[in-house]
This record gives C-alpha cells, sequence and structure tokens, in this order.
C-alpha cells in the first residue's frame, strides 16, 4: 500500500462497491426497515410516541420506540434519496467497520490476501443480519468498543480513555438496543482487570486509583441508558424483548445457532480461527480482552441474532492477539511473504479520504436523481418475489382515505411492516414489533395458519372487530380460508400474495 491511500482505505472501497451491488434487494428483506422510516416520521409529525398507532388489535396500548434516533435518522435519509440512500447509509456503517478491521489485521504484518480471507470469514458469519435497520449501528458499536479494550490491554490506550464510551452509549442507547452487548463487554473487561489486579497478575488495572476508574466508567455506560425521552419505560421494552422465550420459536434472529444451517458455517469456520490464535498464545500471556469471543459464541448459539457481534470482536481478537502467537513467530522466520511483523499503526487519513470522497459522490449523485448503476439513484429496489409488490395497485386503490372508512386489514406476520410503509390509511392485523403483541400472542397467530384457522379467525373477530380487508401469503393457511370463507372477495391474487375485501350487501 502507499502512503496516499491506506489499506483501511482500499478495503472500504471494495467493501462498499460489493455491499451495495449484494444488497442492492437483499438488504430490504427485513419488514422492520418499512415501519422504522414511518416511526421516525410520525415522531416528526407528533413528537415522541408512547403508544401503538399501527394495528386494529393493540391500536392504543403501551409501545416505545425504543430505536428512536436511529428512526429519525432513517426518515430523513429516506426524505432525501429514498431507499437509495438508505442503501447507501447502511453499507456505509458495514463497510467502515469491516475495513477498520482489515486495517487491523493488516497492520499486524499479515500478506494482505491472507488479511482478506480472514477478513471475508467474519463478513460472512455476520452477513445473514444484514438490513437495513439500526442495530448496524450495533454492529459498528461492538466493533470500536472492542478495539478500545483490546489498545487499553495491550497499552496503547490509557485506561481512563474508558470515560468515552459514556456519551458514546448515550447515542447509542437512543439509536439501538443492542447498547446493552457494549454495556456487558465493558463490564467483563473491566471485572476481569480488576480481578487480575487483586491477585497481583499485570494488566491495565495497577493501582486503586486504576480499579476506581474501571468501575466509574462501567458505572458510567450503564447509567448513559437513562439519557432517553422514555426514561425507565426504554428499559422496560429492551426487558420484554429478551426476557420473551417464545420468541425464539417464532422470530429466526432469536432462535439458536442451527449447526446444519449454511448461515452457520461461517459462525463455526470462525470460532475455529479464534481458537486457533488463542491456542498459538502462551498461557501467562492471554489478556482479558481476548477472552471475550469465547463469550460472543456462546451468546451467539443462544440466538443468531448475535452472530455479528461475535464476528466483530473475533476480528478485533484475532489481529491483537495474532503477533503473539507461536505460529506468528514462526511464519516470521520462515515465511516472510506470508507474515512479516509490522507496528501496528494505523494512519487517518491515508484510510479516510478516498471513502469519503465515493460516499460523498454517491450521495451525490442519488440527491440529485443521477440514475448510474451500483452508487446512483434507482439502485435499490424492493424484491417482487419477497415482498406483495405486484398487490400494491389494488391496495392503494382501496385504501382508507379517512378513519371513518373501512380499515380493519387482516395480515400476515411479515406484511405488517410492508403496509405500515406503503399503505398507512389500514390498520394492520400484526406485525413484527414483538414488543407489542407478546411471545403467547404470536405463537397463537402462526399455529393458527396451520391449525384451527377458522375458529381463530372467529374468536379474533369477536375481540377486535370484523376484518375489511385481507392480505395474505399465497398458499398459506390464511389465504386458503379467506378463499373459501362466505363474505369475502379476492381483488387480486399473484404468486407472492393475495388481497381480499369483505362483500358489503
Amino acid at each position: 500500500m502507499t502512503r496516499l491511500v491506506g489499506p483501511g482505505g482500499v478495503a472500504f472501497v471494495v467493501l462498499l462497491l460489493l455491499l451495495l451491488a449484494g444488497g442492492r434487494s437483499n438488504f430490504f428483506r427485513d419488514p422492520g426497515t418499512f415501519w422504522h422510516v414511518t416511526t421516525g416520521e410520525k415522531i416528526f409529525a407528533d413528537g415522541f410516541l408512547r403508544t401503538d398507532p399501527y394495528t386494529f388489535t393493540f391500536g392504543g396500548t403501551w409501545w416505545v420506540p425504543y430505536q428512536w434516533f436511529g428512526e429519525v435518522a432513517m426518515a430523513l435519509a429516506h426524505r432525501a434519496g429514498g431507499f437509495d440512500l438508505l442503501l447507501l447509509g447502511a453499507c456505509t456503517i458495514l463497510a467502515a467497520t469491516f475495513a477498520a478491521l482489515f486495517a487491523r489485521l493488516y497492520a499486524t504484518g499479515l500478506n494482505p490476501v491472507l488479511a482478506g480471507v480472514v477478513l471475508l470469514v467474519g463478513l460472512a458469519a455476520a452477513a445473514s443480519h444484514f438490513h437495513v435497520r439500526p442495530h448496524l449501528f450495533t454492529i459498528a458499536g461492538m466493533a470500536l468498543t472492542t478495539m478500545l479494550l483490546a489498545d487499553i490491554d495491550a497499552g496503547r490506550a490509557p485506561l481512563r480513555r474508558l470515560l468515552w464510551l459514556v456519551p458514546a452509549f448515550v447515542v447509542w442507547t437512543n439509536v439501538h438496543g443492542g447498547v446493552l452487548a457494549g454495556m456487558g463487554t465493558v463490564g467483563l473487561a473491566a471485572a476481569g482487570w480488576v480481578s487480575l489486579w487483586l491477585v497481583g497478575r499485570d494488566n491495565p488495572v495497577s493501582s486503586r486509583a486504576d480499579a476506581t476508574w474501571a468501575c466509574a466508567a462501567v458505572a458510567g455506560c450503564l447509567l448513559s441508558s437513562l439519557v432517553n425521552p422514555y426514561g425507565l419505560d426504554l428499559l422496560k421494552t429492551w426487558h420484554v424483548i429478551m426476557g420473551e422465550p417464545a420468541l425464539k420459536a417464532i422470530v429466526q434472529e432469536h432462535s439458536a445457532l442451527d449447526p446444519a444451517a449454511p448461515y452457520a458455517w461461517p459462525v463455526f469456520a470462525l470460532a475455529g480461527l479464534y481458537l486457533f490464535v488463542l491456542a498459538g498464545v502462551p498461557r501467562r500471556g492471554l489478556r482479558v480482552s481476548w477472552l471475550l469471543p469465547a463469550v460472543w459464541f456462546v451468546l451467539t448459539c443462544d440466538r443468531v441474532r448475535h452472530a455479528p457481534l461475535f464476528a466483530v470482536v473475533s476480528l478485533v481478537v484475532v489481529a491483537a492477539a495474532w503477533p503473539h502467537t507461536r505460529w506468528a513467530a514462526w511464519l516470521a522466520r520462515h515465511r516472510p511473504d506470508v507474515y512479516q511483523p509490522r507496528d501496528g499503526r494505523i494512519g487517518f487519513w491515508p484510510n479516510v479520504w478516498l471513502p469519503a470522497l465515493l460516499v460523498g459522490l454517491a450521495a451525490f449523485l442519488q440527491l440529485g436523481r443521477v440514475e448510474v448503476p451500483v452508487i446512483g439513484a434507482g439502485w435499490a429496489r424492493l424484491d417482487g418475489a419477497h415482498w406483495p409488490v405486484k398487490v400494491l395497485p389494488e391496495l392503494k386503490a382501496h385504501e382508507p382515505r379517512s378513519p371513518a372508512d373501512p380499515h380493519r386489514l387482516f395480515n400476515g406476520y411479515i406484511d405488517g411492516g410492508f403496509v405500515i410503509y406503503h399503505a398507512p390509511g389500514y390498520k394492520v392485523f400484526v406485525d413484527d414489533r414483538c414488543e407489542v403483541f407478546g411471545g403467547a400472542w404470536l405463537l397463537a397467530f402462526v399455529r393458527a395458519e396451520s391449525e384451527g384457522t377458522a375458529d381463530a379467525v372467529a374468536a379474533w373477530e369477536s375481540q377486535y372487530g370484523r376484518f375489511d380487508f385481507a392480505l395474505t401469503r399465497t398458499g398459506d393457511g390464511f389465504d386458503t380460508y379467506f378463499a373459501a370463507a362466505p363474505g369475502w372477495e379476492r381483488v387480486t391474487r399473484t404468486d407472492v400474495a393475495s388481497f381480499y375485501r369483505r362483500v358489503r350487501r
């Protein structure tokens, strides 16, 4: 690499273009993208929400948009550049995160090709959760937090720099609940350092004053969660989501890691790589921060949504621990073309100016509605094989114009967010905000698709009022029910979805 363009800058350009190309429609496969944007707009219009505004089943009940700051940012980006700018923002966060990780791997002295292979393993381990949602901020936040902990462990950063995490965690708190992961990680590292100090082992905490600073930083990070417009209600939402066991049977990202699923293979490959590196470190040379990936691997096995956090934490630790392994020493002696120790320093501007220029160019093209493949306007699109986009004309043609019009829309779990964004005149039956509905209710809904459908629909209409419309996935249990139910007329049918309305006589 030259002094003009750093390895991180080159990695960013490559990653950004790959992510924009691959994420064109794949990054929009999560229904949360849609209602996050709409919620951001509602916050602009009505202030901070405290009740559900979207459903006729739970409308008016307690709900706080705990990702409100991320949703406001998404709404602003959407106003300016639509789905294109949302995609650019998501890919920029991911490209910057993994480019920084590549730069750290390269700075150890690894051959750039080998460093790239290691990075790709980590990228693949995290990729199943790449969606245009505020949780991307948590992936970046975990990477930066672990980098700081590793630098403190290595003596490259003073312990007091932990205090900078407090204002960062305030922002993180209001963007995404994944700040809990950051708090837990900092707490584990600080507890490990203080424990080693108490038994006389060398580590960043070497005095009572250091222990006080470490504990103060942890306390500050924990208290940062209270700096939000919803107070304890925001923490209550986190508790409801993480404490609901039924979600593991309903929501894929809350389920346990499935070793037979292809998405899990890179996770196990990265775990193997981490253990290989750790096995090469002398026992007394181990550092507290180097054990963090083991914790996150266990958490990933419990909930697959933690896979991206395991990935970024592991890449940070592999870069930090590699120069201290016997494997690195052997390669330095016998294969300097593969590994040759460097000083580990990473320049700032050589790694920043080219990414900034590319992102600025892409934003300029998108804001100007200039259609250029990959980086310009018109690139992002919704997958018609995944979303009911062909039903939209009929859905919008029947959309209620006032609260007095028929507006109760029965819909499947995945399509609630889609309707909330595209046809907000309807009140939907359900969406993927699990904290609103609760695990038991959602589990009963999922089961009703395949068994006891007629009885379930009758019970729901008795409790919530008669449905006026129905949007179902073509061929599922609900579609079969409405196709045969008396008093219902099919308006349109596509390969993906069917739209029905109640016949009024």
